[in-house]
């Protein structure tokens, strides 16, 4: 578990996402990860989280390979 916090974008004010266990070492509700936060922001500035960008070699890359943490927005 870690906390992130958000400000601006559309976010709730005092709003909090999930919950953890008494000792804070695992989720109780609302997991999500480091790809979840990358997608929540990407779609807040209007990004698809879905969109690819390529590399120096033209492979396709995903920007995110999470999903938005749509409860976060007002």
């Amino acid at each position: 578990c870690y906390p992130a916090v958000l400000a601006g974008g559309c976010t709730k004010r005092g709003f909090v996402y999930g919950s953890s266990d008494k000792l804070g070492a695992y989720p109780t509700s609302g997991k999500a990860g480091p790809e979840d936060l990358a997608a929540t922001m990407f779609a807040a500035l209007g990004l698809d989280p879905e969109a690819e960008v390529r590399d120096t070699l033209n492979r396709p890359l995903p920007i995110s390979r999470g999903e938005p943490i749509r409860e976060v927005w007002a």
